[in-house]
């Protein structure tokens, strides 16, 4: 009797110790799994980071359950004057950036006046920078973007070396990566698109033979993220690592080869590609968005459906990781720990919607439009406008680029390219704005 009496006693604390158990461990691998980085990332957040980041997390899982309707007057500025005008503010302070042989300063602290120091660069988003205003050209017609894009390019080739004579890569800071190799052949291809010119094709055919050797490395249709890391040429192995992002960037590369020169080994390696990456693992949030732009266009030079699934599969994941309360200031971005790195999502979205109004999806064209306004919502809160800059030391060297958070007023060249290609492409594919350059081909 009296160890019943004792279970009895014992029995409610122990069921809410067990609820509290299984919670918080349900709870620390959902962040693991949210945070891949893990705990290194984890503790370097800041105290309010991390609350901030358990507070959006708590409230994404639920709106997973519970979809929130969109409340369309919470960005009801977000127009096609508005993302052209922040779009040409964006593309402006990035040629401010550029010095006279095409480099592209890293970052500017408009509250400190101080740029970033030679030695702090980073070959891929020099590169990244360049492709979105060939975008911006594309859609505005103006010659100074081209221009810039152009010098970027010239700059970016005196880092290209040989392997053999049938293959090229980038070598920068002793590091030939997949992502380096990709990202300047997207500039040129674009520019090859939108002028006619064919100075660069040898230069292309060198690259993509590179990305296709670099794939042949596992023999599983996977890329490899790297062909020389520090004189390491098996650092994956090494290491344990791959990135998440550079695969997307080489398929969209390889994708922009199969529409300018039809070789049928760039498709042959997508589709190899694509029956590696369509699984969970690579479900990861660098993984999407230029993945989704590969097949999108993919998908326009082909029909075959198999790549509009693969982009609706990867554009959906992608989606839940936005922020739907639309009482948070955060209300559009991405993630626990809201950024402008919300542009890069809003750039494979884009794509997305282009998708869906191929296939002629309403439910997920209005779905993807609706969400992708969130999102530039988001972004325009991280600009230097007119009136934000007027306080500053230099306002003309702050105004139009934009922020990494609403408290961190470092300007850096790639998150204000990412906000500027997603606006380029919201400009096309939901305000229906036409190109004032009109290409030969509809490499995106």
């Amino acid at each position: 009797m009296k160890t019943n009496r004792l279970l009895r006693k014992f029995r409610v604390p122990a069921i809410v110790l067990l609820i509290l158990l299984v919670t918080g461990v349900g709870a620390a691998y959902y962040l693991t799994r949210q945070y891949p980085k893990g705990w290194n990332y984890w503790k370097n957040l800041s105290g309010s980071e991390q609350r901030q980041a358990i507070r959006l997390e708590t409230k994404r899982f639920w709106h997973t359950i519970f979809p929130p309707a969109p409340q369309p007057e919470r960005y009801a500025h977000v127009t096609a004057e508005a993302l052209e005008h922040s779009m040409r503010l964006g593309a402006d302070w990035i040629i401010a950036m550029q010095e006279h042989h095409g480099r592209f300063r890293y970052w500017y602290d408009p509250v400190t006046d101080k740029f970033s120091s030679k030695t702090d660069d980073n070959f891929l988003r020099q590169a990244g920078t360049s492709f979105s205003l060939v975008l911006v050209y594309e859609i505005t017609g103006e010659p100074r973007y081209l221009e810039a894009a152009r010098k970027s390019v010239q700059y970016l080739l005196a880092s290209i070396r040989l392997l053999n004579t049938d293959k090229a890569y980038f070598l920068f800071a002793r590091k030939a990566k997949l992502g380096g190799i990709s990202l300047p052949m997207l500039t040129m291809l674009k520019i090859r698109q939108l002028t006619g010119t064919t100075e660069f094709d040898t230069f292309l055919t060198k690259l993509a033979n590179m990305i296709l050797f670099l794939q042949e490395k596992y023999n599983t249709g996977q890329y490899k993220s790297t062909y020389v890391y520090h004189g390491d040429y098996e650092y994956e192995k090494n290491s344990g690592w791959e990135s998440r992002i550079y695969p997307g960037e080489a398929l969209y590369a390889l994708a922009g080869m199969y529409q300018v020169f039809g070789d049928p080994r760039y498709k042959q390696s997508m589709d190899w590609a694509l029956e590696f990456y369509y699984g969970e693992k690579w479900k990861s949030h660098a993984f999407l968005p230029w993945t989704i732009s590969a097949f999108t266009s993919l998908y326009e030079q082909t029909g075959e459906m198999k790549y509009a699934n693969y982009v609706f599969f990867l554009a959906d994941q992608l989606l839940t990781q936005q922020n739907l309360d639309a009482n948070d200031e955060t209300y559009g971005s991405f993630h626990g720990t809201p950024s402008a790195n919300t542009g890069s999502y809003m750039e494979g979205l884009g794509d997305a919607i282009q998708a869906a109004q191929l296939v002629g999806d309403k439910e997920r064209l209005q779905r993807y439009q609706e969400h992708a306004k969130m999102g530039y919502r988001w972004l325009l809160m991280l600009q230097y406008g007119e009136s934000d800059a007027a306080a500053l030391r230099r306002p003309n060297i702050a105004q139009g680029g934009f922020r990494k958070t609403l408290t961190d007023s470092q300007l850096r060249i790639d998150n204000t390219q990412h906000a500027i290609s997603s606006f380029a492409k919201g400009l096309r594919f939901i305000y229906k704005m036409p190109s004032a350059v009109q290409g030969g081909s509809h490499f995106q």
